[in-house]
């Protein structure tokens, strides 16, 4: 199932993440998909280290809101839907702030100056690891516990 899963992580180009804001409620955005493996090749061995093989980072500004949610709640999810087919995965987990220099600069892709204008000061990078899975496809679900 894992197999088929990522098939779908890797193949789109945007993924939702929802995190909890300050009064308790889901706050979700569309987030660039740096598992798509087309538009993101560079990261494919920074995945292919990762122990847990559904690991998905993700960029955002420091200065958003969802880094004062995670600060606070680093439960999170996300969901990847395929519309066409009407099939979707959904992850839940939890998310972290990325520290480390080397790991954040292997992530930026050059042209990413558009959305940090103010340089590195502005950029963040996230470490979502999913303990959770559930997967919609053929009107069925499926639920799993990942380790």
């Amino acid at each position: 199932m894992k197999t088929e899963c990522l098939k779908v992580i890797e193949s789109q180009s945007f993924v939702d993440l929802t995190t909890i804001d300050e009064d308790g409620f889901p706050s979700t955005r569309a987030m660039l998909n740096l598992r798509n493996r087309e538009e993101y090749p560079h990261l494919v061995a920074l995945y292919e280290a990762e122990e847990n093989p559904l690991t998905v980072y993700l960029t955002t500004n420091t200065s958003s809101e969802k880094i004062s949610e995670i600060r606070k709640n680093a439960n999170a999810c996300l969901y990847y839907c395929e519309a066409h087919a009407f099939r979707g995965l959904l992850l839940q987990g939890t998310v972290e702030i990325v520290t480390d220099n080397e790991l954040r600069r292997k992530a930026w892709l050059k042209g990413w100056e558009m959305y940090y204008p103010a340089g590195d000061s502005d950029y963040t990078l996230l470490r979502f690891v999913p303990k959770k899975m559930k997967t919609y496809s053929d009107f069925s679900v499926t639920k799993e516990i990942l380790n």
